[in-house]
């Protein structure tokens, strides 16, 4: 049996516990601090388990296990828990814990901190002596905001028992940090190779933040390639800076942000930052290019499967309230060209004729011509003998390569067709992964024998008829020029 003062002093500190949840955000009471020093433990362990989950809202929060949901479970994450200097066995310290805020919270010094990541189940748990702790996020899954940083005051009463609970439980809200995207916007006609540039897209989602009158605080997009293709200071540049919505676009300003070099991006100043406020749940878009590594760079003495332009993008905010989060693109999300190598085998029908050697350009196929394949602009590969591997690697493209013979094979006539390679992504790709290169025919049945045989007058009797006409052709004009003079 509980006397009278017993329940008092309990009451009081359930009330004093209900009042630091409160300043937690935890629970929704507004009174102010408690007045009594409750009977805490020092030395008594506690277990905080944090189970997060996805969403911008959930159940109401009073520290009680069992609403954690296994279908809103976090793939990954990483909680720091610091904590602060309160000494929670005295009235003064319990009172200051209970009124403390995510802002105005105090740190030990020197720090008690620990940092943790999710367990396989979405969970983790640290186990605590009493006092008042900030939890914070450090890193949320790809796609989600980090949750919201928190106060947790150790311990805390179960509202329907009255007394202390051993173990806190807490359920940190993840929302969504919206999908970052990329794409190459490299001109279509352009074949690409080593030293060419290129040009991408990045679009990243301006989240929608949480609280009231939050701003944002920091907002940065880099990109991060791989294979051949680098993305630096030296080698691209930020072409354009704006914000979607809908069919309109606001261009950012040189003074709205910085270009940072490692990883290569752009970071928003303050100016940069104002202009998201209004935009939020619109999108950032960053314009910039690249460069395909040149002809003597080493990535082409590895092996072609390596060869692919592959680069992903990623976004990163914080907000003045402790919300952030980001994004990184997928696989389906970014860039990822194959690139190989092409060899033309010349051939008479089903023979090969690689050894007479013939000669060709290749160029990029004109994606609007109809019927017979035909050429656009200048080659992109010359001087390419019959049976001989390119030098140079050539990136997938839809509209295929085109080749034109500009040196006939020893014997036979100079071919006059283009010829066009499949040169798609599942092309290239499985020519890569094999380590080879993309082979096309070339063929040239026309021998010139074939051709001189059908000329008249090649030899004998022919070169006597043909003397003989040319005799009578020169004897006429022998004629006409004397008669043409003596009339003069």
């Amino acid at each position: 049996m509980f006397t009278t003062s017993n329940k008092l002093v309990r009451k009081g500190m359930a009330l004093a516990a209900a009042l630091g949840m409160s300043a937690l955000g935890l629970v929704a009471i507004g009174a102010p601090g408690a007045s009594a020093a409750p009977a805490i433990d020092s030395d008594k362990d506690f277990t905080i388990s944090v189970e997060p989950q996805v969403g911008e809202t959930g159940v109401t929060a009073d520290g009680k296990s069992g609403k954690f949901e296994e279908s809103k479970k976090l793939p990954s994450g990483t909680f720091k828990l610091e904590k602060g200097d309160y000494d929670v066995t005295t009235t003064t310290g319990y009172n200051a814990a209970t009124t403390a805020t995510v802002a105005t919270f105090k740190a030990k010094n020197p720090a008690e901190e620990w940092t943790k990541d999710l367990e396989t189940d979405g969970k983790t748990s640290f186990i605590v002596k009493p006092g008042l702790y900030r939890l914070t996020q450090t890193k949320a899954p790809s796609g989600f905001k980090a949750a919201i940083p928190s106060l947790i005051l150790i311990p805390m009463t179960d509202p329907e028992t009255g007394n202390w609970m051993n173990t806190v439980t807490v359920y940190p809200k993840n929302g969504s940090a919206g999908k970052i995207t990329k794409k190459d916007i490299t001109a279509k006609d352009q074949v690409v190779k080593p030293g060419a540039e290129m040009t991408f897209e990045i679009d990243s989602p301006i989240p929608t933040l949480t609280q009231t009158g939050d701003k944002f605080k920091t907002y940065k997009v880099t990109d991060t390639p791989s294979g051949p293709l680098k993305v630096d200071k030296a080698n691209s540049q930020i072409k354009k800076v704006v914000i979607v919505d809908g069919a309109d676009e606001t261009a950012l300003e040189a003074t709205d942000y910085t270009v940072i070099e490692s990883p290569y991006g752009i970071q928003l100043t303050s100016a940069g930052l104002a202009k998201l406020d209004g935009k939020q749940g619109k999108i950032l878009r960053v314009t910039l290019t690249g460069k395909v590594a040149p002809k003597d760079d080493a990535v082409w003495t590895q092996e072609a499967n390596n060869w692919s332009i592959k680069n992903k993008a990623t976004y990163n905010y914080e907000s003045e309230k402790g919300e952030g989060g980001g994004s990184e693109t997928g696989d389906k999300d970014q860039p990822n060209i194959p690139m190989a190598k092409l060899k033309v085998n010349n051939k008479d029908n089903q023979t090969g004729i690689n050894d007479k050697g013939a000669v060709f350009d290749i160029y990029a196929c004109d994606s609007e011509a109809t019927g017979d394949p035909s050429t656009k602009g200048d080659p992109v590969l010359t001087g390419l003998t019959a049976g001989q591997v390119s030098d140079e690697p050539l990136a997938a493209r839809e509209g295929g390569l085109c080749v034109v013979q500009t040196k006939a094979p020893t014997g036979y006539e100079k071919g006059s067709s283009v010829v066009k390679v499949a040169f798609d992504k599942d092309t290239v790709k499985t020519a890569a992964d094999a380590n080879k290169a993309v082979e096309v025919d070339y063929q040239n049945t026309l021998k010139s024998s074939d051709i001189l045989s059908k000329l008249p007058l090649t030899g004998g009797a022919g070169i006597a008829l043909f003397l003989i006409v040319a005799a009578g052709l020169l004897g006429g004009a022998y004629y006409y020029a004397r008669r043409n003079r003596v009339r003069a």
